[in-house]
């Protein structure tokens, strides 16, 4: 049995202290070009996709997809698992990037033909809840569109209803009391009356005519008038392309002031 001394015993124990040492560097420098190695590879992953949607610069990245010091340093050094889900989401707006596709490019989730599958559908789905509040929103312009324009036609034609129906008995009033004041007015409706003619408008009945009452075309002042019953057009109707603009205003009796 070899003896040894304390010599020995210090040299034994300081070569198995170097040999610990150097495995421990050994690994501490192997993890060290991993982590480098990571670091450059989620660099050039993180600079292809900046490229990909014009980020020029990290200090940009940084400020586009508002990470603080720490997870931005935790992007770079592929720690990415480490950010929150709020982070993860602008990271995947700022990249243009679904967020299935982000964590899969950072390796934060592994590829999946499953997954893969469902974020497709997924993808479809929202692309047709885009498509169908878009043409809600259409449809709705198309509506309000088509009700100012029936209401701006509604008001065309009860301003247009206004004028004329009172237009041709003032003018028959005129000829049978010339001394209306209105008289000095009428001449300002020629150019209306030629404008009505060329645009397709027709009269119902003349003022102060005599005329078989019917219900399609005329106006009662009073609900006991029977069809067919002899009535006076007071006041004009107008139709435009057999479409009744307004009926014409009949009475049993004409105004003492037409006759």
């Amino acid at each position: 049995m070899i003896m040894l001394g304390n010599f020995d015993v210090k040299i034994l124990l300081l070569v198995n202290f170097l040999v610990i040492f150097a495995i421990v560097v050994s690994m501490y420098l192997i993890q060290v070009a991993i982590d480098q190695t990571l670091t450059l590879q989620s660099d050039a992953l993180l600079l292809k996709l900046m490229q990909r949607v014009g980020i020029p610069n990290w200090k940009a990245l940084k400020v586009k997809s508002g990470l603080n010091k720490t997870a931005f340093l935790q992007l770079r050094d592929n720690e990415a698992a480490k950010l929150k889900f709020t982070e993860i989401t602008n990271l995947a707006t700022v990249f243009n990037l679904s967020v299935f596709e982000l964590l899969e490019k950072l390796n934060i989730v592994q590829p999946n033909p499953e997954l893969e599958l469902s974020r497709q559908e997924c993808s479809k789905l929202q692309q047709q809840l885009q498509q169908i509040a878009t043409e809600k929103k259409t449809l709705r312009q198309e509506e309000l569109q088509q009700q100012r324009v029936e209401l701006t036609n509604d008001f065309r034609n009860s301003t247009i209803c206004w004028m004329l129906t009172n237009y041709p008995s003032i003018l028959q009033m005129v000829e049978v009391n010339p001394e209306l004041p209105a008289k000095n007015l009428l001449s300002m409706f020629t150019p209306l009356d030629n404008l009505l003619s060329e645009s397709g408008y027709e009269t119902i009945g003349k003022a102060c005519e005599q005329v078989a009452y019917n219900p399609q075309i005329h106006e009662p002042d009073a609900t006991d008038i029977s069809e067919g019953e002899l009535v006076y057009i007071r006041f004009v109707g107008y139709q435009h392309q057999d479409k009744i603009i307004c009926p014409a205003k009949v009475s049993r009796t004409l105004p003492e002031n037409a006759g």
